[in-house]
């Protein structure tokens, strides 16, 4: 067997879903951010734990309104603080025929962050196969506007030198033990020497379940990375209004 060495790479992608609840909010201010998320593969949905940020109670109506539209549940909705501008925890439910992260993780890209902004979404994707990443945003296009995509390398050896925290400190063990388990049997080789299916048989896990911790796990890790090399984060909410 072949084993290729492996060349990680960040892109980041901005991105008008033309066929998703996002698209027709573009003009009022709101903010989306998702904190985690999963995809149910037997019941083809997928969830978003989000917080979402908005200055108005219509326009916070107005999101209801498409989520609705679109056939996306609200499963939970929680007010975090008084008045406007409002924080609001959310869990969503939405179909996966419309699902930029189903599209992505069925490529073999892994969701590094996901954030909504007045009707743009902004998406970072870990790929190890710029052909991937090609592939992606080439089909991604047909249910939207690709605004801009950005491939950038990620240095892991200079990122992770002798002063870096071990991976057993930076994961839970469930999350290095998936991880490692992944990376040994060569989920990560180019071509795949397993596929999710076949890990989740011989770690007797969904494989909703190993996708989670592995995008968990990956993360953290890209975290690590991106501060390593200056790039800004993703915004966070402002945890003084909780």
């Amino acid at each position: 067997m072949n084993i290729h060495r492996i060349h990680p790479a960040l892109l980041d992608m901005t991105y008008i879903h033309e066929v998703d609840w996002t698209a027709g909010l573009q003009d009022f201010q709101w903010y989306y951010w998702v904190n985690q998320a999963s995809v149910n593969y037997p019941e083809g949905r997928v969830f978003e734990v989000a917080m979402l940020k908005v200055s108005e109670k219509y326009i916070l109506r107005n999101i209801i309104n498409s989520l609705r539209k679109h056939n996306d549940e609200v499963i939970h909705m929680e007010g975090i603080n008084p008045g406007y501008p409002k924080y609001v925890k959310m869990i969503v439910k939405g179909n996966v025929e419309v699902s930029t992260r189903y599209l992505a993780q069925s490529m073999g890209l892994i969701e590094a962050y996901a954030y909504y902004s007045n009707g743009i979404e902004h998406w970072g994707f870990i790929t190890l196969n710029p052909k991937d990443a090609d592939q992606f945003i080439t089909s991604v296009s047909h249910y939207g506007k690709v605004l801009n995509a950005k491939l950038r390398a990620l240095n892991i050896n200079n990122s992770f030198n002798a002063g870096s925290l071990r991976l057993e400190s930076l994961l839970n063990p469930s999350e290095y033990r998936i991880l490692m388990y992944a990376f040994r049997r060569g989920f990560f080789n180019v071509p795949r020497s397993i596929n999710v299916s076949e890990l989740s048989s011989e770690l007797k896990l969904s494989k909703s379940t190993i996708d989670r911790y592995l995008r968990s796990s990956l993360g953290k890790i890209l975290k690590v990375i991106i501060n390593n090399n200056e790039v800004t984060p993703s915004p966070q909410p402002v945890t003084g209004d909780s």
